[in-house]
């Protein structure tokens, strides 16, 4: 309890301290983006401290870590302390006409006037992240299992970061290479534990519990900033922005797809015999994950760790569409262009997949903008402020280019493609809950027009004829998909629309591109010539389709009332609300299953799965961690990826690199094991010193392991030869460590 506590008040502190510069970047919109604080405390910070352990500057520490929490709270104060003289100057005005006119521009330059939605906004974010934030740990807590999946890989990389005193880390799973992944969300989250002070399996579950809840945070501010946005321009939309933001978090991150509700059907005695997994894998050969789904699971996996700082990016979106780039006064331009350039830039080093979706949708938003009457004389500088915001994504990023070597092999084509009514079954599996919502935004779209009943008999005349010539072929979802987004573009880019609408066309717009992308072409990586060829392209990127067209669909909730026509809205508001209903089976049903129908006792021991077969290996870890220097190479055994018997245990939960963990991901990483697993088997078997010690040399072993899972896979042959070549210093339950002599 204490330690959640401790996760708690940390990430409050450091909200609390962001908070001026929170009004500062998104000062524009409204409700001040006060609600994003802690997503972009916790960004500022994990860059900065990333940044000087980077480029030398300082070694990562815990002081570290307390020195630009501090820098972020004095450049806060900076930041109020200039408002609130600006208030006093305006208060204080001097008299005379032009001399108050002056004081006045200059106030109105670097305050937010004040509005209704950013007392709801603040407040009802800190009450989102606090229920989030316990509601998620205890449901953590019912299956703390740190294991199975990817979490021995997360685990991994949290620990290898904070094992660390540099960046890139090392990489835990092949000792002599740096770690060649995107891992800066894993930073973020190792930052947490380090200053909290809790053990990494434990810490692990309340990191994730902290994510949650930071997103839902992220997805809540700006839901509600876009119905404040709609109420400004749009005074019919009904609601307010705390139900609005609400509506969002459970639209987006709770409710699940509607293979759900297939794997309910197909379920002997739901909701204790449901599949839980299987709605993640609707598209043969591919993941098809959504954020219900990822909480259930529970891995810190870089998809997840990028969703509050996207909602970050996209606020930034969201304030060009609504008000242009800030061009007021050139270095404030300058400094939100930087702002905007940070929050996208930081995405690549959190999860590679996120950036180009971000910056696209940034230029999306200025285009959009563009063709808005407010732009007039401006264009060039917006154009400018675009190439400033870009260029920054790098700069500020720049040392993990410089060490990041994707696995991508470049582009490949599409050539196999499942034909149209199979295509139409897995969108409707996968997107089918936003139907609704987003059918009443297209209908709208159409109703608009001067003559919509002509409209849609040619829409309609024109998708019977399209499809009718391209059925037998598997270019008709994509025929399909392409014409929605032609639909999306084309409302994006009208001038008709208020900037809230058009800010709505841009979800979809990036939503529907997400959809379409992987329909055409696939990023070469490991599983290329494989059945798995597009796996990671559909995953990634279906990720962030969720996202976007989730977002859409809650904020058009509220305005399908007042766009429609009276009698449109009750059969709508019907299946809208049978639709929802359908995306709540999953989260009931696969939470039941999940926990094992809450039958057990909550705790946040990670390791428990380890206990019963390796009681000694708890002790080794924690005796590693205490006492072997971060940079120190373990020798443990080397088994099958994914085994469930442990291997690549004592890296995992150590962050000690070791001669070579899980072969398969390092394989991902563009990293070769060559002989390396042999060469292991050779190290615990031999009996010839001569040998051994060239080995040793070779990988710059440290310790020795040896375990149950070590004598189950090697067998004891070999183990007299740890005593002449170091000393035991830790023996316990079966499980041995010695320190070997330089």
């Amino acid at each position: 309890m204490l330690e959640a506590l401790g996760f708690f008040a940390l990430v409050e502190i450091v909200g609390l301290a962001a908070l001026p510069l929170a009004g500062l970047a998104f000062g524009r919109l409204p409700g001040a983006g006060l609600g994003f604080s802690k997503p972009l405390g916790v960004l500022l910070v994990t860059w900065a401290v990333w940044m000087a352990g980077s480029v030398g500057i300082a070694h990562y520490s815990t002081a570290t870590v307390l020195v630009a929490t501090a820098l972020l709270a004095l450049a806060s104060l900076l930041v109020a302390a200039r408002q609130r003289t600006l208030r006093t100057r305006l208060a204080d005005a001097p008299r005379g006409w032009w001399a108050r006119r002056r004081a006045e521009w200059a106030a109105a330059r670097a305050l937010p006037a004040e509005d209704p939605a950013r007392r709801p906004l603040w407040i009802g974010a800190e009450a989102v992240f606090a229920v989030a934030f316990f509601g998620m740990a205890l449901l953590v807590a019912y299956s703390p299992d740190v294991w199975g999946t990817e979490k021995p890989m997360d685990m991994a990389f949290v620990n290898a970061a904070n094992a660390s005193d540099s960046f890139p880390p090392h990489d835990p799973w092949m000792a002599g290479e740096d770690l060649n992944y995107y891992y800066l969300g894993h930073l973020a989250m190792a930052m947490l534990i380090r200053v909290v002070g809790s053990a990494p399996d434990r810490g692990y579950n309340l990191a994730f519990a902290t994510l949650a809840a930071l997103s839902a945070v992220g997805v809540f501010t700006l839901a509600g900033t876009i119905w404040a946005a709609a109420r400004e321009r749009l005074p019919p939309v009904r609601g307010g922005p705390v139900a609005a933001g609400v509506a969002a978090v459970v639209v987006c991150l709770v409710l699940g797809n509607l293979a759900g509700v297939r794997e309910w059907i197909d379920a002997v005695d739901p909701p204790g015999g449901y599949d839980w997994f299987a709605p993640s894998r609707v598209i043969p050969g591919t993941i098809n994950e959504f954020p219900w789904f990822s909480f259930l699971l529970g891995d810190l996996h870089a998809h997840v760790l990028a969703l509050p700082f996207t909602a970050v990016a996209l606020a930034f979106a969201l304030q060009v569409v609504l008000r242009g780039p800030r061009g007021d006064a050139v270095w404030r331009g300058a400094a939100e262009a930087l702002a905007a350039g940070l929050a996208i830039g930081a995405l690549y080093a959190i999860n590679t997949w996120s950036y180009p979706a971000a910056a696209g949708l940034l230029v999306l938003a200025i285009a959009t903008w563009l063709r808005s009457a407010e732009s007039a004389g401006r264009r060039v500088y917006a154009v400018v402020w675009l190439a400033l915001v870009l260029v920054a994504s790098v700069v500020f990023v720049l040392p993990f280019h410089l060490n990041f070597d994707p696995a991508a092999r470049g582009i490949g084509w599409v050539d196999e493609r499942r034909s149209f009514s199979r295509f139409a079954g897995d969108q409707a599996l996968l997107y089918g809950l936003f139907v609704g919502p987003l059918a009443a935004v297209f209908a709208t779209r159409v109703l608009a027009t001067r003559r919509p009943l002509r409209t849609l008999v040619w829409a309609v005349v024109a998708a019977v004829f399209g499809l009718s010539l391209l059925a037998p072929s598997d270019w008709a979802g994509v025929a399909a998909v392409a014409a929605l987004l032609a639909v999306a573009l084309g409302a994006l880019l009208s001038r008709r629309l208020a900037a809230p609408e058009r800010f709505l066309w841009l979800l979809v717009s990036g939503g529907l591109i997400c959809i379409l992308v992987p329909e055409l072409v696939y990023v070469r990586d490991a599983f290329d010539h494989s059945d798995l060829y597009r796996m990671n392209t559909v995953f990634k990127l279906g990720y962030q389709a969720w996202l976007l067209l989730a977002i859409a669909a809650a904020c058009a909730l509220p305005w399908a009332g007042a766009w429609l026509p009276r009698r449109a809205w009750p059969p709508w508001a019907a299946v809208t609300a049978v639709l929802l209903l359908l995306g709540a089976v999953y989260p009931y049903a696969g939470t039941y299953a999940r926990k094992g129908g809450f039958n057990h006792s909550p705790t946040l021991d990670g390791l428990n799965w380890l206990r019963p077969s390796a009681p000694g290996d708890l002790g080794a870890i924690d005796w590693l961690r205490a006492n072997a220097p971060g940079t120190a190479v373990v020798l443990e055994a080397v088994g099958e990826d994914y085994s469930a018997f442990g291997h690549g245990r004592i890296s995992t939960f150590t962050g000690r690199s070791t001669v070579l963990g899980w072969a398969g991901h390092e394989l991902q990483w563009d990293h070769q094991p060559g002989t390396r697993e042999a060469d292991v088997k050779t190290l615990y078997t031999t009996t010839n010193l001569t040998e051994a010690r060239a080995l040793i040399d070779r990988y710059g072993v440290d310790y020795v392991v040896f375990g149950p899972i070590e004598r189950t896979t090697y067998g004891d042959a070999g183990l007299g030869k740890w005593d002449e070549l170091g000393e035991k210093v830790f023996d316990e339950a079966g499980t041995t460590v010695w320190r070997l002599r330089t």
